[in-house]
């Protein structure tokens, strides 16, 4: 097991060799050690600071009638107990999430060797990255003194294994024991094997939540006392103590009592308090509180019921909801488009038709002349959305199909593509329908403001715990397609946070469009998000080692995952100052013999595909460039590559670098310098150990890639 740290004074020593010009090693000191060398457990992210508040601050412990609700209790006595891995399954709507969450951190542990004060823990949402949870090797989190929290409820009931699923996670319980850590497993109605007295031993059945009313009222109370004293909210955040009273008049009526409603879901009740606050702060009026209890139900209605005879009216306010922020012209062209209307209006009808503002103001929309707004209805153009989606369904497949036509690159809409991926994200998860990504492959095939908002839509989407398995799963199957617009954008969505929050799945995804029969666009970008994942000092020991693994596991060239492994390598080795993977690896090869012996492997196994001769040609040129230009060690390129030269001397692209090719007039000045360098460093006399081979700086040279000891299984395979 071996870790790389750059010493303060940017060189790097080692049997001679002083590594000067390393241009990202200030990179990797900021950054932290990087192990290339050790599996990576699966990524977690810190609990947000709000939903900690929610479950400390703002906690509701009893059901409607009064008693109390037992899943957190239950919970926090087993984890008191010393367990270390607790379950909690049952149906939608009974607060597992926030029940495990309340457990955690109200647990005070004493952490191993540490005669201290008990301390909280640090509390941490583990991502489910996996393509099967019983199929697959991965490891789970141990940090010190962790509260973790790995929310399954969306795919347990679809495992097939259920018990080797349950066995993976309470084996898990001796490393966390060791750690001075826990974790909450929260499961669906379905799906964990209750009935095992060794598997069910540790499952709490939540069965009962507090009334969606309650906890709103105790969320505005405890976390936004400012909106108490808003008049128009005062009373309906009174002592629930008053409840069971009998109001003298109507007027001393809670202004929301009659919507703020017992069974509204535990976490939909926690958000609307959240917004009830933010209209509260903007200086809202009671209407626009019980538009947002109503989710703008009352409102959207009524805009339906007053425009049900006007198309352009309808294609409007659709147009504004997607072109907010753009003038009202722009908007009026937006919707012509949807309606297909290109003719040229009359004078007369120009003349007597309503002015535009007029239009805008009656479907709710605001414009003082320059732009369209909805800012003074926050969570109204999703309700239109949602209304047009369920109510006019067959608009469906039009509607998709003018939001490619608005977002186009040169598109009315193409600068609103994040917002618009937002909106489609969220009526994908409300709606629970995968229909609104379809508009993902063209923006995929659109320039950078298309992939990052194919990106943004479906990492969005991906992560819902309900949805999330099927995206997961359709973003691997696409990988794998002949179609081009799907291949592509399997690959677009692997970069940006999908692939820090699933970097085993992004992985996979890449590796099925890296194995593409032609090199083809959606190739490239593979490529491209590949490199950028390798130069996350974060996700680099993950993306070498599962390449180290391509490598070993795909041997048969007619597999589509043989060609897959060594673009991937070549993707890797090609130097760039925008994605400085290949410096990373480069600068730890210098103090690392396995890295080295790895370079030497991925050089040798790419150049033995002859149709990516032509690839590593080029590579091998950018590597004397980025010689040339301090970006590689060149002591460290020399050495690798005259470990490469000795097994592929005759191959066609190494052949062609180190003798150059006939009828060729020019060769750049930096191939040149590296020729002499590899020739030099060849002719230098090296002690030959016991066996016969070459001792090189950077280690031993390795066997040709088809020695049975490099295919060796190694755990976490992707």
């Amino acid at each position: 097991m071996t870790s790389f740290s750059v010493p303060p004074d940017n060189r790097v020593s080692r049997g001679g060799i002083h590594a000067a010009n390393n241009t990202y090693s200030t990179l990797l000191q900021a950054g932290r050690d990087i192990n290339l060398h050790q599996q990576e457990p699966l990524p977690s992210v810190p609990v947000p600071t709000s939903e900690i508040d929610a479950v400390r601050r703002a906690w509701v412990a009893e059901d409607g009638e009064g008693k109390e609700i037992a899943t957190a209790p239950e919970v926090l006595a087993m984890l008191g107990l010393d367990e270390r891995v607790v379950v909690i399954a049952g149906p939608p709507g009974t607060g597992k999430t926030a029940a495990g969450l309340r457990a955690l951190s109200e647990l005070r542990p004493v952490l191993p060797g540490n005669s201290g004060p008990r301390l909280r823990l640090r509390l941490e949402h583990v991502l489910p990255d996996w393509e099967s949870v019983e199929k697959d090797k991965f490891l789970l989190p141990a940090g010190h003194g962790r509260g973790y929290l790995l929310d399954v409820s969306g795919e347990s009931a679809r495992w097939e294994k259920p018990e080797v699923a349950a066995r993976k996670f309470l084996g898990h319980a001796e490393m966390l024991r060791k750690r001075g850590s826990y974790l909450v497993v929260v499961a669906g109605e379905h799906g964990w094997p209750e009935s095992d007295p060794v598997l069910g031993r540790t499952v709490v059945r939540a069965v009962h939540a507090p009334p969606g009313d309650r906890i709103a009222r105790h969320h505005i109370e405890q976390l936004f006392p400012g909106v108490a004293r808003r008049g128009w909210l005062q009373e309906s955040v009174r002592d629930v103590a008053r409840q069971g009273e009998e109001s003298d008049s109507e007027d001393r009526r809670a202004p929301l009592d009659d919507l703020l409603r017992a069974d509204m879901h535990p976490g939909d009740a926690a958000v609307l308090a959240r917004e009830l606050s933010r209209i509260s702060e903007s200086g809202g009026t009671l209407k626009d509180a019980r538009d947002l209890v109503l989710r703008w139900r009352e409102r959207v209605g009524n805009v339906f019921r007053e425009t049900q005879d006007s198309a352009d009216d309808r294609a409007l306010l659709l147009a504004a909801i997607m072109l907010e922020g753009h003038s009202p012209a722009e908007v009026l062209a937006g919707a012509r488009l949807l309606l297909g209307d290109q003719k040229t209006r009359g004078i007369r009808d120009i003349l007597t038709g309503r002015d535009l503002v007029t239009r805008l103001e009656a479907v709710q929309a605001k414009s003082d002349g320059q732009r369209v707004s909805f800012s003074h209805l926050p969570g109204y153009p999703a309700a239109v959305l949602r209304h047009f989606w369920r109510q006019l369904s067959d608009i469906q497949p039009s509607l998709i199909q003018w939001v490619k036509q608005l977002t186009a690159p040169k598109g009315i809409g193409a600068g609103r593509i994040p917002q618009i991926a937002d909106l489609l994200a969220q009526l994908a998860v409300e709606e629970s329908d995968l229909r609104p990504l379809d508009v993902a492959q063209s923006w995929a095939a659109a320039g950078d403001a298309g992939q990052d908002g194919a990106s943004r839509l479906l990492a969005r989407v991906a992560r819902d715990p309900a949805l999330g398995p099927e995206v997961r799963t359709k973003l691997r199957s696409w990988a794998g397609q002949g179609s081009l617009a799907n291949a592509t954008v399997a690959a677009v969505v692997c970069q940006g946070s999908f692939s820090k929050e699933y970097p085993r799945q992004a992985l996979t995804c890449l590796r099925w469009v890296l194995g593409r029969g032609e090199h083809d666009s959606a190739v490239s970008v593979a490529e491209e998000v590949l490199r950028a994942m390798g130069s996350d000092v974060r996700l680099l020991p993950r993306v070498w080692d599962t390449v180290n693994k391509w490598l070993t596991e795909y041997q048969q060239p007619d597999d589509r995952n043989h060609l897959a492994a060594r673009r991937a390598v070549l993707s890797l080795l090609r130097p760039s100052t925008e994605h400085p993977a290949a410096t990373l690896l480069v600068a730890n090869a210098l103090e690392h013999p396995d890295t080295a012996d790895e370079l030497v492997r991925g050089w040798s196994a790419a150049l033995s595909v002859p149709t990516l001769e032509a690839r590593c040609e080029e590579v091998l040129t950018a590597w004397a460039e980025a010689v040339a230009d301090g970006t590689l060690d060149a002591d460290a390129v020399v050495e690798v590559l005259n470990r490469v030269i000795r097994e592929h001397w005759m191959t066609g692209p190494l052949s062609t670098f180190i003798a150059g090719r006939a009828g060729t007039g020019y060769t750049a000045q930096s191939v040149v310098d590296l020729r002499e360098r590899l020739i030099l460093r060849w002719n230098d006399p090296r002690p030959t150990p016991p066996g016969g081979q070459t001792q090189t700086l950077l280690g031993p040279a390795i066997a040709p890639e088809d020695d049975s000891s490099l295919r060796t299984g190694t755990e976490g395979a992707t």
